[in-house]
């Protein structure tokens, strides 16, 4: 998903003063000993675990988008542990995700994506986490792939997070009702497009599916009683991801993107989340602001693509 990571090796160290035996059990890749949390150390299972659940998340949003318009034309292909979705030209999710992270990948798995993004006129795109399997890179050096873009993964270790902004939740953030959909998908929309709002007839059904995942927790910012900000919490057993957050021109430098980033957190752990994901863009005012609030870089996710390369003749 836009917004929309990797770690190898299993290890971790405990934390100043926690005992070193006792009785205990693991949480993915936090190790919780009686009474004690060990610290969060980033793996091969850490990434996979938050590449799968992007891959389920984007499975959601598409089953979602489904459901919320009928005419929607968007496709998927799935394979073992992978997931390509073409929503159409420009969908900020076309791309395959999950190649690489459980087995090595050969040329027939990447012909058969290559083949979906071709029938449907599209470029290739692959995304690539650092700690997939190495068969992944030699792949697509091989079919003349080009690196297109980078995005930060970001995770924050619930089990130890004390929040540093707002020990209590600002009052302009909520969950937003059913009733609020299109206005929060109106208002997030605005946001991505740097509008006040969308122009007539604008196309918001990428956003209702946000609203709508069977995960989801919408939240939206109230400022001086318009609604401002927008943002999903997506809640899959241990993972928490942040994702869709964008705020309308005039309302930013308010807080609200920091706010709505405590609430969601708050939300997280109150479900029993261990761990909180988001991706961002480098350098951008979002990285900024996950780093304030405790996160800590997990690796950089990037893009590869393949050009389309169906002949018209």
């Amino acid at each position: 998903m836009q917004t929309l990571a990797n770690q190898s090796g299993a290890s971790v160290a405990t934390m100043s003063g926690c005992p070193a035996s006792g009785e205990t059990h693991a949480v993915g890749e936090v190790t919780i000993f009686s009474g004690a949390i060990k610290l969060l150390f980033l793996n091969h299972e850490l990434a996979s675990q938050i590449e799968d659940d992007m891959r389920q998340g984007n499975q959601q949003l598409v089953d979602a988008w489904r459901a919320a318009d009928s005419n929607s034309t968007v496709q998927v292909l799935q394979l073992d542990g992978v997931l390509a979705v073409y929503g159409g030209p420009g969908c900020p999710v076309n791309e395959a995700v999950g190649l690489g992270m459980s087995h090595s990948i050969d040329g027939e798995t990447l012909t058969q994506v290559e083949e979906f993004y071709e029938s449907n006129r599209h470029p290739t795109v692959i995304r690539v986490c650092p700690l997939a399997h190495p068969s992944l890179i030699k792949t697509l050096q091989n079919r003349n792939y080009v690196l297109s873009s980078f995005a930060y993964r970001w995770v924050l270790d619930l089990q130890t997070w004390d929040p540093p902004h707002l020990h209590e939740v600002d009052p302009r953030v909520r969950e937003a009702t059913v009733d609020e959909e299109i206005t929060w998908a109106r208002t997030v929309a605005a946001g991505f497009i740097d509008a006040e709002d969308v122009p007539d007839g604008y196309d918001l059904g990428l956003y209702r599916a946000f609203f709508r995942m069977k995960s989801s927790i919408p939240v939206i910012a109230i400022d001086n009683g318009q609604p401002a900000a927008g943002g999903v919490i997506a809640l899959n057993g241990e993972v928490a991801a942040l994702f869709a957050t964008s705020t309308r021109p005039s309302y930013r430098k308010h807080g609200l993107q920091t706010a709505m980033l405590d609430w969601r957190l708050h939300i997280a752990k109150e479900h029993g989340a261990r761990i909180a994901t988001i991706e961002t863009d480098p350098d951008s005012n979002s990285q900024r602001n996950v780093e304030r609030a405790g996160f800590r870089l997990a690796y950089v996710a990037v893009q590869m693509t393949r050009a389309y390369k169906h002949s018209e003749a």
